[in-house]
C-alpha cells in the first residue's frame, strides 16, 4: 500500500577470501528479492558482504556465535552468516549448512555444495538458512524448507527446534563433498606454480623428439603398456609432491581418521587433475614439435614402415611420460609455501598448517 512502511531485516554474509567472496558477491544483488520470494515478504531484505577470514579454534573449525554480537554491534545485521571454504563436520556428521536459531547466526560450508553450478547452491544455501533463522510463523519458514536443490544428497536435521542443520548423506553426500573440496583447491592453479617442474618435464620430453631410440620404442609398445606408464608417471609424480612437501596429513588419532582420509582423498584428486593438466600440455607440445622437426619421410625410415599421425602420437606419448617422470624431480626445486599455495585454498592452507602443527 502506498505509504506503508515495511520492517528491515539486514543480512551479514561473512565470505572466507577467495572463491566464497567471489561467488557470494555476485549474488548480492538478487539476494534480497530471493529472500523475499522465499522466506518473508512483509519485510525489506537488505545483504551486506563483508570478506574475512574468521579465526579457526584449536579443532580447526570456526565458532561464529563466538563474533556474532560484535558483528551485529558493528554493522547493525540482524542475521550474520559465514560462508567458508572449510568442511564442516558436528561429531561424526558431515553438513552443509547449520543454523543457530537463538544466536541469529549460521555457517555454510562452501564445498560441501559440490563442484558445479556453485551460485545457484550457494543462493539456495543462503535462502535457507535465512528461513531457518526467521522467527515469523510455521507459514513463513514452511517456504524455506529443503526443496529439489539439496535433492537427494542431503537431509534436514533439527535438533530442539534451537539448531537446525542439513547433513550429507553416506555416499553421494561425501562424493559430492570430497568433488567439492577439489574445485575449492582449484588444481588448475598447479600448473602455473611448477614453473621448475614444467621445465624439466619439457626438456626430458624434447629428449624423445630428438633420440630415435625414443620412436622405435614407443612403436614396439602396445596401447595399453603406453597407458600403464602414464598412469604409473602420473602417479609417481604425485606422490613425490605429496611426500617431498609434506601434503599427506597423518591423523593424530582415531578421531582424527575420518577427518584425514577426506582431506588426503581431497588433496589426491586436485594434484592428479593438476599433473593430468601438465601431462596433456606436455604432450601437445611435444607432439607439435615431432610434427614440425621430424619429417615423414625420416620417421618412416626410422621405424621401417610407413607412418601416420599414430605413429607421431605414440612418439609424444612416451615423451610426455618421460617428461612427466623429470618433472617430479623438477619439482623438487619449488618450494613447500610454492607447492602448498598452489595445491589448496587459504583456509584449507590454513588448517593444513594448524593440523601439521599439532603432529
Amino acid at each position: 500500500m502506498p505509504g506503508s512502511t515495511r520492517p528491515q531485516r539486514h543480512v551479514g554474509l561473512v565470505t572466507d577470501p577467495g572463491l566464497s567472496t567471489k561467488v557470494v558477491e555476485s549474488l548480492t544483488a538478487a539476494l534480497p528479492a530471493m529472500l523475499a520470494g522465499s522466506v518473508r515478504d512483509d519485510v525489506c531484505w537488505k545483504v551486506t558482504v563483508h570478506s574475512y577470514a574468521l579465526p579457526l579454534e584449536d579443532d580447526g573449525n570456526i565458532e561464529i556465535r563466538k563474533h556474532s554480537d560484535e558483528l551485529k554491534s558493528r554493522y547493525g545485521w540482524d542475521f550474520v552468516v559465514c560462508v567458508t571454504e572449510l568442511t564442516r563436520r558436528l561429531g561424526e556428521t558431515l553438513v552443509v549448512c547449520e543454523a543457530n536459531i537463538a544466536e541469529g547466526t549460521a555457517l555454510i560450508s562452501l564445498p560441501a555444495l559440490g563442484p558445479v553450478r556453485l551460485r545457484r547452491h550457494v543462493a539456495g544455501a543462503i535462502v535457507h538458512v535465512v528461513g531457518a533463522l526467521t522467527t515469523a510463523g510455521a507459514r513463513d519458514r514452511n517456504r524455506a524448507t529443503v526443496g529439489p536443490l539439496f535433492e537427494p544428497t542431503k537431509r534436514e536435521v533439527t535438533d530442539g527446534g534451537k539448531n537446525a542443520y542439513l547433513e550429507l548423506t553416506r555416499v553421494h553426500g561425501r562424493l559430492r563433498l570430497l568433488l567439492g573440496m577439489v574445485r575449492v583447491n582449484r588444481p588448475w592453479r598447479l600448473l602455473p606454480s611448477l614453473s621448475s617442474a614444467i621445465a624439466a618435464g619439457v626438456a626430458a620430453a624434447a629428449f624423445g623428439v630428438f633420440y630415435s631410440s625414443i620412436w622405435n620404442m614407443a612403436d614396439s609398445m602396445s596401447t595399453t603398456r603406453l597407458a600403464a606408464v602414464s598412469v604409473v608417471a602420473i602417479l609417481a609424480m604425485m606422490l613425490w609432491l605429496m611426500l617431498y612437501n609434506g601434503l599427506w596429513e597423518r591423523p593424530r588419532d582415531l578421531d582424527q581418521r575420518q577427518n584425514a582420509v577426506l582431506y588426503n582423498g581431497a588433496t589426491v584428486l586436485t594434484l592428479g587433475v593438476g599433473i593430468a593438466s601438465m601431462y596433456v600440455m606436455l604432450f601437445c607440445v611435444v607432439l607439435l614439435g615431432a610434427l614440425t622437426i621430424v619429417p615423414p619421410s625420416y620417421l618412416a625410415a626410422t621405424l621401417e614402415h610407413p607412418v601416420t599421425w599414430r605413429d607421431y602420437a605414440e612418439l609424444a606419448w612416451l615423451a610426455s611420460s618421460l617428461g612427466t617422470f623429470a618433472g617430479a624431480l623438477g619439482s623438487s626445486f619449488e618450494s613447500d609455501y610454492t607447492v602448498r599455495n598452489a595445491t589448496y585454498g587459504k583456509r584449507e592452507q590454513e588448517r593444513h598448517a594448524r593440523a601439521t602443527a599439532a603432529n
